[in-house]
C-alpha cells in the first residue's frame, strides 16, 4: 500500500490558478510542497478552497503566493533559480569523507591515511569534512595523530576550510582530548541507547556530538534528551540499532524519536543539542541526507579503498565488490563519474527516477541511499512501498513538519540555522 496521501472527493484543480505541488495529510491538516522549496500547512477546507481557485481577496493568497503556489503570480525566474539552487546542478561534491581507521580486524597504516586525506582534498567543494572512525581511538592513535596533522597541513596548502571529526566510543584520554581540541577536531561519541538513561553518568570522553543507536530496550526518550543537554552536546542523531531497520523496528524507533523530539521542542528556550535529522532534511537539499552514496559521503576502508558510502564499504566486503570505486592514490576523483556503481547510485538517488518519490511531498529534501536499499531489499532502487528506509525517512519528516509551524519549533530551527 502506498504511503502517499489520497484525499477523497477533491474538487478538480483550477490549473490556471493552482501551481504544481504535492500534498500529504499530516496531523489533521494538509502539507503542500513544490519542487523549488515552497511549503505550507493548510486545513483540509483551505486546501479544497485553494484547489478550486482562490479569489483576489482570499486571505490565503498572502500565505501561498510568496511560496510559489499560485500559478498566475508565480515568478518563473525565481522558481527556476531556487530549483537550481537546491537541485543536483548545485551539488558541489560529497559533504564528508569517512575514514575507517579500523574495521573487521584491519587497521589503517599511515601511508593509507595520507592517500585517503589526499583524495578527500582532490574532491571539489568549498570545504573539506573528514571524519575519522574507530571504535577504540587508542588502538589506532598513531593514525589519528597523523591524519589530523596531515589534514591540517593540506588545508593550509590548499587554503580550504577543513572540518575534522573523530567518531569513537573509547580510547580518548584527557591528554588526547587536549590534542584534538588544539587541532580543532570535533569529537563524536557513539553509544547504544538500549535502556533508560543514567542521569549520573558521563560519556567516556568529552564529546560535542553523538550518534545514538536506539535498541529494542530503549526507554525514556525525554530523559535521553535531558542527558544529552547535561553533557553539553552540540548535536546528536538517533538511528535504529543494527538489525532494527525493519518493518517492526522502524515504528518503535519513531515512537522513541517522537518523544525525544518533543522534549527538545519543550526545552526550546534552553541550550540543548541540535537534532541532526532536522539539519539534514529541513535545509531541503537531498545531498545532505546521511549516507547518500557519493552525494553526501565517500567512505574509505583501512587499506585505502574508496567506496560509495559507509554501507558501500559493507557491500564491497561482501558480495558487491563494485561498491569499491578504486584505491586512494590510484583513483582520480573525476573517474568516479564513469564508475558503474557510482552511476547506478546517482541514478537511483534522483527522485524523478523513483515513481513514488517523484510524487512525494518530501521530494525536495529526501533521498533513500541506494546502498542501504541494496543491503535491505537487494536492489539500489529498492521498493519504496515496503522500504524500511523510506518508512524511516517519511516518519521522521512527518514528525518534523507536523511541528514546524509551532512557535517553539520555529525558535529551535532558527537556533540551528535552518532557513524558513
Amino acid at each position: 500500500m502506498s504511503r502517499l496521501t489520497i484525499l477523497a472527493g477533491l474538487p478538480p484543480a483550477d490549473t490556471a490558478r493552482v501551481g504544481p505541488h504535492s500534498y500529504r495529510r499530516l496531523a489533521g491538516r494538509v502539507l503542500i510542497a513544490n519542487e523549488w522549496g515552497g511549503r505550507a500547512m493548510l486545513t483540509e477546507a483551505e486546501y479544497r478552497r485553494y484547489l478550486a481557485g482562490l479569489g483576489e481577496s482570499d486571505p490565503l493568497r498572502a500565505k501561498l503566493e510568496p511560496q510559489g503556489f499560485l500559478r498566475g503570480a508565480l515568478d518563473l525566474d525565481d522558481a527556476a533559480f531556487r530549483l537550481a539552487e537546491r537541485g543536483l546542478a548545485a551539488w558541489g561534491g560529497p559533504s564528508s569523507h569517512v575514514l575507517f581507521l579500523e574495521r573487521a580486524g584491519k587497521t589503517m597504516d599511515l601511508d593509507a591515511a595520507r592517500r585517503c586525506v589526499d583524495f578527500a582534498f582532490d574532491a571539489p567543494g568549498p570545504q573539506v569534512t573528514i571524519e575519522l572512525v574507530a571504535a577504540d581511538a587508542g588502538a589506532v592513535w598513531p593514525a589519528v595523530w597523523f591524519a589530523v596533522q596531515y589534514a591540517r597541513r593540506r588545508a593550509q596548502w590548499a587554503r580550504r576550510p577543513l572540518f575534522l571529526i573523530l567518531r569513537a566510543s573509547a580510547g580518548v584520554t584527557p591528554e588526547r582530548v587536549e590534542f584534538l581540541r588544539g587541532h580543532g577536531v570535533t569529537r563524536r561519541l557513539t553509544l547504544a541507547l538500549d535502556g533508560p538513561p543514567d542521569l549520573a553518568s558521563r560519556p567516556a570522553f568529552a564529546a560535542q556530538r553523538a550518534l545514538g543507536a536506539v535498541g529494542a530496550g530503549a526507554k525514556d526518550p525525554a530523559g535521553w534528551a535531558d542527558l544529552f543537554s547535561a553533557w553539553g552536546l552540540e548535536s546528536a542523531r538517533l538511528f535504529p540499532a543494527p538489525g532494527r531497520l525493519t518493518a517492526a523496528g522502524v515504528p518503535a524507533f519513531l515512537r522513541f524519536y517522537e518523544g525525544y523530539l518533543d522534549r527538545l521542542v519543550e526545552r526550546a528556550e534552553e541550550n540543548g543539542p541540535a537534532e541532526e535529522w532536522a539539519l539534514a532534511f529541513l535545509n531541503r537539499m537531498a545531498w545532505n541526507v546521511p549516507g547518500a552514496d557519493v552525494l553526501e559521503v565517500l567512505a574509505y576502508s583501512p587499506d585505502g579503498g574508496v567506496h560509495t558510502s559507509e554501507d558501500g564499504v559493507a557491500l564491497a566486503e561482501g558480495a558487491w565488490p563494485a561498491f569499491r570505486l578504486g584505491d586512494a592514490g590510484k583513483l582520480r576523483y573525476e573517474d568516479i563519474a564513469a564508475n558503474a556503481a557510482a552511476r547506478a547510485c546517482l541514478t537511483a538517488s534522483a527522485s524523478d527516477n523513483q515513481p513514488q518519490c517523484s510524487q512525494c511531498v518530501y521530494k525536495s529534501c529526501c533521498v533513500a541511499p541506494p546502498s542501504a536499499n541494496l543491503l535491505l531489499q537487494g536492489s539500489v532502487w529498492g521498493d519504496m512501498v515496503s522500504s524500511p528506509v523510506c518508512a524511516l525517512h517519511m516518519g521522521i519528516l512527518d514528525r518534523l513538519f507536523a511541528r514546524l509551524d509551532g512557535e517553539k519549533m520555529s525558535l529551535l530551527t532558527g537556533k540551528w540555522g535552518i532557513a524558513p
